[in-house]
């Protein structure tokens, strides 16, 4: 039994009882932790802002005999106010937070991944393009996990690839330049050149210059597409925010518009 204080970023929170909250927790050293935080939905708790989904905390937790912490005090670093101001900002920040959740097991420090996440979360905050911050973390953090392919050579003749389209093999994790797609399986999504290179700038880009370089149209939609099938293929488990995304681009671009990903 011991008390222990992390920085940590709220990604959900769900009612639990009369007046608590059950939030699950990203901590910089302490890794994903589930607590539970008493009378936060009282109207003067003070624990209430400081807990909120998708915000910043210096956080104190009492870690006992149960399997969920209990949260004592919190101190509001950031709460990146400005992401619900867009729902499109809004639905790559609870993107993120659900990949997070689901790569991630209780825990399991990842200060490479907490900083991706608090990066991110500050990109959207700062109104940066919302799909390019939200793809290039996403990818990073597929690639911390160990469910990244090498992007850089071609599984098959083990060079670049310098044409497109390549050719991505998500049931085993290779990437296939136009010359060698016949190696290739069905479980494949193909990007062009061109994304395969964005790809390539975001997993050597540093976390705080995410979203300074945009990707659009095609590029963009090709992307999307390949990240949320990876996300489905080796976690098994479809993204809760994956259809509030959708639906928000089928607001943006008409009923015609965003494309459906089977989750």
């Amino acid at each position: 039994m011991a008390v222990y204080h992390d920085q940590m970023v709220v990604l959900k929170s769900r009612a639990y009882r009369d007046h608590d909250v059950i939030l699950t927790l990203f901590g910089r050293t302490s890794g994903k932790v589930g607590a539970i935080a008493k009378g936060v939905r009282r109207p003067k708790s003070k624990l209430a802002g400081q807990v909120s989904p998708l915000t910043f905390s210096v956080v104190t937790l009492y870690h006992g005999r149960s399997s969920l912490d209990t949260v004592t005090e919190a101190d509001l670093q950031r709460g990146f106010p400005r992401i619900a101001d867009d729902l499109e900002r809004l639905g790559w920040a609870m993107v993120l937070a659900d990949v997070v959740d689901q790569l991630w097991p209780e825990r399991e420090p990842s200060e490479e991944s907490f900083v991706v996440l608090l990066s991110a979360l500050d990109a959207l905050h700062e109104g940066r393009a919302a799909a390019s911050v939200g793809l290039a973390a996403g990818f990073r953090f597929l690639r911390i996990a160990g469910f990244s392919p090498d992007w850089d050579a071609c599984g098959a003749c083990q060079r670049p690839p310098q044409k497109g389209p390549v050719t991505v093999d998500l049931e085993n994790g290779s990437v296939y330049c136009a010359d060698c797609r016949a190696h290739t399986p069905a479980v494949a999504e193909r990007i062009s050149l061109g994304s395969l290179r964005s790809l390539q700038y975001w997993l050597k880009d540093h976390p705080n210059k995410y979203g300074q370089a945009e990707v659009k149209g095609s590029m963009k939609e090709e992307l999307k597409r390949l990240f949320f099938r990876y996300v489905l293929h080796e976690t098994a488990r479809p993204l809760k925010s994956y259809e509030f995304l959708a639906n928000v681009d089928r607001l943006s671009s008409g009923p015609e518009g965003g494309e459906k990903i089977d989750h």
